[in-house]
Parts: structure tokens; C-alpha cells; sequence
């Protein structure tokens, strides 16, 4: 009797050990399901809010940058002089499975210098070398989408002098302001009207909320899975406990 009961007592931190892992393992697994379902909630409130900013008009960049709460997605269209001799490539834009760069230039307006994206070109055979961009420095009139970049941390921006062209790993406009040495919109226009030396393809939302919502379902599963292989090992290795005692 005293033996077993030196074993029961020698191996009980082990079976608490391993209620603990399962239950931390449910608990993230879960978390990390509700972190979808949150996910799937924003893109929806996000796309209900973009269709509404469709339905009327574009709005001047003046209107549109003071007047609206949240400028994001918002349809503008306003007159403007690019600098062509500060050219930006924005790195390793991937469509349709191909590598290439956006087309990121300061352009001078009622507002002050503003980026617009002018869309995405195919890289060329050599990385070293640059794809040729001539753009006009005369005033045109642009339309296209306010957007807000969003920071990556898993990007380092490695542009460290303004020499053009210029290559570039994010689009921060704070970091360019100080770069460029001239203030900056804290907001990216991009165009959307139909160019050919441009694929043009505004895509506000990557991923949809039905794949989050797929994503919630297989979280939710795996912490189910995880809990009823967790009970079941430690049943199993409690009925052996009792059959060595």
C-alpha cells in the first residue's frame, strides 16, 4: 500500500502538468477562434461602410480629407502636378502570381503633396534593374480611392537615401516625409480608372469574412479535438495508475 501510494503521490504533478497544458491549449485554440469571429465582424462593418461611400459622387480631396470622419475608401477626384523625377516602387506586389511593383509618385495639390498609386507593373528578368516609368509633370486630373497604409511589422523599409528612381519595402508616408524632405498626407490615393501601362486592381478588404468565419469553425474544432484527446490520455493513463497499484 505504501508503495502504490508513493507512486500515486510521486506522479500526480505530472497529471496536474498535463491538465494544465491541455487546458491552456483549449483556451488559445478558442481564443483565437473568437479573434476570427472579431475579424469577420470588422470586415463586414468595413464593406457596409465602403458600399455606402460608393453610392454617390466622388468628392474633392479638399471635402473629402476635412470634411469626412474617416476619409478610407472614400471615391475622389481632384486636379494635381506629379513630380516624374520622384518616382517610387513599392516591392514585391504580387497579381496574378507575378512579381512587380506599384507606382507610388508625390503629386502637388489644394491639400498640400499627396502619394498616388498609379497601379502595378511587372518586374523585369533582372532585379538590380528597374522597370522604365516615364510619367507627364503637367497638371491632369486624377481619380481614384483614399487609402490608409497599414503598418507591417514583419517589413523593414531599407531606403535610407531619397535617390531616384527609388525602391522601397512600405508604403509609410510619415517615414517618406522625412525621407522626401516635404510634408506628406497621411493618406495614399489610388487611381482606379482604366490604364493600360497600369493593372489597376483596388482591393480594400484581402481576405473576406466568410474565410474568417471558415477559420473561426476549424480554431473551434481543433480546442473540441484537443480536450477530448486530452481527457481521454488522461483517463487512459489514470486506469493504468490504478491497474499498476
Amino acid at each position: 500500500m505504501e508503495s502504490a501510494h508513493g507512486v500515486i503521490q510521486h506522479r500526480s504533478p505530472t497529471r496536474i502538468l498535463a491538465v494544465c497544458v491541455i487546458l491552456i491549449a483549449v483556451a488559445a485554440m478558442t481564443g483565437l477562434g473568437f479573434w476570427q469571429l472579431d475579424r469577420m465582424t470588422q470586415k463586414e462593418r468595413r464593406l457596409a461602410s465602403i458600399a455606402q461611400k460608393h453610392t454617390g459622387e466622388p468628392m474633392s480631396l479638399t471635402h473629402a480629407l476635412r470634411a469626412v470622419t474617416d476619409p478610407r475608401d472614400t471615391q475622389v477626384q481632384f486636379n494635381g502636378t506629379p513630380d516624374p523625377a520622384r518616382i517610387m516602387y513599392l516591392d514585391n506586389r504580387v497579381v496574378e502570381g507575378q512579381v512587380g511593383y506599384d507606382i507610388v509618385v508625390p503629386v502637388r495639390t489644394d491639400v498640400g503633396w499627396v502619394l498616388v498609386n498609379y497601379g502595378w507593373i511587372k518586374a523585369g528578368q533582372r532585379r538590380a534593374y528597374l522597370p522604365e516609368v516615364i510619367l507627364a509633370g503637367t497638371s491632369r486630373t486624377f481619380a481614384g480611392v483614399l487609402s490608409k497604409p497599414g503598418q507591417n511589422p514583419m517589413v523593414t523599409e531599407t531606403a535610407d537615401t531619397a535617390q531616384f528612381p527609388l525602391r522601397i519595402q512600405a508604403l509609410d508616408p510619415e517615414f517618406l516625409s522625412t525621407l522626401l524632405k516635404m510634408p506628406l498626407v497621411p493618406y495614399v490615393v489610388v487611381l482606379t480608372r482604366d490604364d493600360p501601362r497600369f493593372k489597376r486592381q483596388w482591393s480594400p478588404v484581402v481576405m473576406p469574412p466568410e474565410k474568417h468565419l471558415g477559420y473561426a469553425i476549424q480554431w473551434f474544432g481543433l480546442a473540441i479535438a484537443a480536450f477530448i484527446v486530452g481527457l481521454l490520455a488522461l483517463r487512459k493513463k489514470g486506469s493504468n495508475h490504478d491497474t499498476s497499484a
